[in-house]
């Protein structure tokens, strides 16, 4: 009789547990909606790819990294990673060490769907290495020097070093027209705003970064055929 009773007692709560994680996922998905760019067919289709490669909710650096730098096979695998950190870093809003599907989407939001100020505030996480909200010179420079090397795999340390000059130019021309009130940082709203106005500064760093980045992430959790984000169609819960 007892242990009738506690298997009808585990079928009770493994229906209130599935019935409350079906109710957490519902609200997620009409959150989510709400507040990305994609309709909630794809807010689902995105889920359902999220938790079959990460069953527990949580995508970790040391996988997004392992992946990023497998996906491109060419290149030096010390800045491939570096580059993969700098992403998922981008993605990881609440510094936890993890993304969540929240920050999962709402990234892949802005760089997918995301207006010009969308695009560029996800950039400026980018370039803000520490996370303190400013881009100091040496920031910059060393994101720059990051996406030209991972442009040119075939470059030597000569090379790199032979740029070197050419980069420093770079960031006095950026800070010089964007840093408005001359305090050696870059601000969000100064950036924003600045590159908004002259979007030729950063043109072929910033699209080349955004190529890299969508193309491995949507790899990561979108195979071949599988996807097909530009679906009208529905899931089911």
């Amino acid at each position: 009789m007892g242990g009738l009773l506690s298997k009808v007692q585990d079928q009770i709560e493994m229906r209130t547990n599935d019935g409350r994680r079906r109710r957490e996922k519902r609200h997620l998905v009409e959150h989510l909606t709400r507040i990305t760019n994609f309709r909630e067919s794809e807010v689902k289709k995105w889920y359902r790819l999220f938790f079959t490669d990460c069953p527990d909710g949580i995508l970790t650096e040391e996988k997004f990294v392992h992946f990023y730098v497998a996906f491109f096979s060419s290149g030096d695998k010390g800045r491939k990673m570096a580059m993969a950190k700098r992403i998922f870093r981008a993605f990881d809003r609440d510094g936890s060490g993890t993304v969540d599907f929240k920050e999962y989407l709402t990234g892949m939001s802005a760089l997918l769907r995301g207006s010009v100020v969308e695009k560029l505030k996800w950039a400026f996480n980018m370039y803000d290495l520490d996370g303190n909200g400013e881009i100091s010179r040496v920031e910059l420079y060393n994101v720059l020097k990051l996406v030209i090397e991972l442009r040119s795999p075939e470059a030597t340390c000569q090379d790199l070093d032979d740029l070197e000059p050419a980069l420093l130019e770079m960031v006095d021309r950026i800070f010089h027209d964007l840093d408005k009130d001359r305090d050696g940082k870059l601000q969000m709203r100064e950036f924003v705003e600045g590159i908004r106005r002259n979007p030729n500064l950063l043109t072929l760093q910033q699209d080349e970064m955004m190529r890299a980045t969508t193309v491995a992430i949507q790899h990561l959790h979108c195979p071949t055929g599988h996807m097909g984000i530009g679906s009208d169609s529905s899931d089911s819960d």
